[in-house]
């Protein structure tokens, strides 16, 4: 006997509905949607986009955009009942989506920095992925009180150029286009998309918060860095992961090709003071006038967690006998495997989004943009399979240190005490906002 596959739960929602008062929109996945089904990092064949997701979605960018009017959680939180429903009150917006199951031949692969720290795991589901792009599905909304329209089309606004679908969106994944949505090419290239942006503010009536102000979720801020040559989406993805990339990873030349020597960040000596471990290679401090015992961890602004795990073995003991290397002690080694948590939390999503903006479903210009997310005050450095823990705060996220080649001192010579501020004031963004970063590290 023929077995019958179950029914779309979407499709049997739009049975339900008056098609008369739904509105339509096709969207495009125009970078490869990575996640989303229901094992982690794979995307479901057969429904990759579910309505579930995309509800969420615009729950978050409906708080991001009109919600950041709201002073208070409770104020915000009473208005998005309103929307979106909750366990005891139905939404009066309906999503859902319909569209066939990935059967594409187009491919792009992923910048590998993207999906950095993914794990050797997931190698089966990026290549999975590659072949979402391309995908185009039509989202479907109807609004049982029209008032609420307003509301609605403000998040997708948001969520169609400035996020996407499945995960690591903040990174380009599942970038989006709809030509409901996406600005049309004379409007954002050749240095436009900052008029297009403040048109479509006024537009939405949203309320952006100026720097150093947040609420207690995070919005939509007017602080971003362009890249308005037209261009390929693939190309213009490339080089705002690129720009972070060579940011974050700032070091000196290694002895072997991509394979870089000490970093200029402060982080890993931090750890090296901590632990009161470190290999004899690594004695002297690096750069040599970094502070004594300094411990900094800047870079936990840009998210968290981060792990750290140090190389054990170096070409230098390769012609020491192995007599003399067990005769070092605990302390004449590297650190062991930790990792940097937000105090209390498991996580910390970055505020820093960096992504092509699409004008078209193969063309987009580069975007670097930030949003506005309650200050990161405590830190957790914990030994990873062990209870060790030591804990750091406001001083050690925002070091304001002198040191050469410091990551922290920006283009133009002024020092920073916020990592961001320094990279989007960075020789890598302006590169990226007027040129390219490849070929260049």
């Amino acid at each position: 006997m023929r077995t019958l596959s179950k029914p779309n739960p979407d499709m049997l929602k739009s049975l339900e509905v008056d098609h008369a008062a739904v509105e339509k929109y096709p969207i495009t996945l125009v970078t490869p949607m990575f996640g989303g089904g229901a094992k982690a990092g794979e995307v479901d064949g057969e429904t990759p986009i579910r309505a579930s997701a995309i509800r969420g979605q615009l729950r978050f960018w409906w708080r991001a955009t009109r919600g950041a009017k709201f002073d208070t959680t409770y104020e915000l939180r009473k208005r998005e009942t309103e929307i979106f429903g909750d366990t005891e009150r139905p939404s009066p917006v309906k999503v859902w989506v319909s569209g066939e199951k990935v059967n594409l031949k187009r491919r792009m692969s992923f910048p590998k920095y993207a999906l950095y720290s993914a794990g050797d795991e997931m190698e089966k589901a990026k290549k999975q992925a590659e072949y979402t792009v391309g995908y185009t599905f039509e989202l479907h909304i109807e609004y049982k009180d029209a008032s609420l329209k307003s509301e609605i089309e403000a998040a997708l606004w948001a969520w169609i150029n400035f996020g996407g679908i499945g995960s690591r969106t903040r990174r380009g994944c599942g970038s989006l286009y709809c030509p409901d949505f996406s600005p049309q090419k004379a409007e954002v290239v050749a240095n436009r998309f900052p008029n297009w942006f403040d048109r479509k503010v006024k537009d939405y009536d949203l309320k952006l918060l100026p720097a150093g102000e947040s609420r207690e979720w995070p919005t939509l801020s007017n602080r971003f860095k362009v890249r308005s040559q037209q261009g390929q989406v693939k190309q213009n993805w490339d080089e705002a992961i690129e720009a972070y990339r060579v940011f974050r990873r700032r070091a000196n030349d290694g002895k072997q090709p991509n394979r870089p020597g000490r970093s200029h960040w402060p982080e890993a000596d931090s750890i090296r003071t901590i632990t009161r471990m470190k290999h004899p290679k690594h004695h002297k401090r690096y750069p040599h006038n970094k502070p004594a015992n300094l411990i900094a961890f800047p870079r936990a602004e840009f998210g968290l967690p981060i792990i750290f795990e140090f190389k054990q073995k170096f070409d230098e003991d390769k012609n020491i006998p192995i007599a003399e290397l067990r005769k070092r002690q605990w302390f004449e080694k590297e650190p062991y495997k930790t990792q940097l948590l937000p105090a209390g939390k498991d996580r910390l999503a970055s505020p820093v989004i960096l992504k092509p903006l699409a004008y078209g479903r193969q063309d987009a210009i580069g975007l670097i943009i930030l949003l506005n997310q309650p200050p990161l005050k405590k830190l957790e450095l914990q030994r990873v399979g062990r209870t060790d823990k030591w804990s750091y705060g406001e001083k050690e996220i925002h070091p304001k240190i002198h040191y050469d080649n410091n990551p922290m001192v920006d283009r133009n010579g002024t020092l920073r005490n916020s990592a961001i501020e320094a990279f989007l004031n960075s020789e890598e963004v302006e590169r990226f906002c007027q040129s390219t970063n490849l070929n260049k590290r």
